[in-house]
């Protein structure tokens, strides 16, 4: 029996989606093709069918992640920036956020900087619709910029930190 036409589609869904789980929760090194697709459920033959290498991969699941860690970060944010700002900087600690995909431009910061330039552009582009959208905000750009660097850097180092009353002091004090 032939696929269905969608089956392409949805299958390659899956497995950006499972990629971007990953990639942000272990970086790119830490991820093999092996396991994104254990999680996918499929095997690793479908993988080539879809992407012609794990960078190729990686590079797709960026955006992947970017767009599941925006419908995580900004449900129930109806009350502006602030309610934005705090789920933002609640998305490793609460345990309701913890599960859900959290922002690749703050987990995933170190490990850009080490990848080929389309890596990097689409990490760019990823940060750049970060800052408008924080802008659609009420905030200007240089706001903005000055909004998403402290947020950004404020995930990063609560994930890296131990203390975690150190770490509560910390996104405290990034509130606007």
């Amino acid at each position: 029996m032939p696929w269905d036409v969608t089956h392409k589609t949805k299958s390659k869904e899956k497995i950006l989606i499972c990629a971007a789980k990953l990639f942000v929760e272990k970086g790119f090194d830490a991820v093999g093709i092996n396991d994104v697709m254990k999680s996918a459920n499929m095997t690793r033959g479908a993988f080539y069918a879809h992407f012609k290498s794990k960078a190729d991969l990686y590079n797709q699941a960026l955006v992947v992640a970017a767009f599941k860690a925006r419908e995580n970060i900004t449900h129930g944010c109806d009350q502006g920036f602030a309610s934005l700002q705090h789920n933002y900087l609640q998305q490793g600690q609460d345990p309701a956020l913890k599960d859900n995909q959290q922002c690749p431009i703050a987990l995933l910061i170190s490990d850009i900087r080490q990848r080929e330039p389309l890596v990097r552009e689409t990490y760019e582009k990823v940060f750049k619709g970060f800052v408008k959208f924080i802008e659609s905000q009420g905030l200007t750009e240089a706001e903005a910029l000055k909004e998403a660097a402290t947020m950004i850097g404020a995930v990063a180092l609560s994930e890296s930190l131990t203390d975690k009353n150190l770490v509560e002091k910390l996104l405290v004090a990034c509130q606007r």
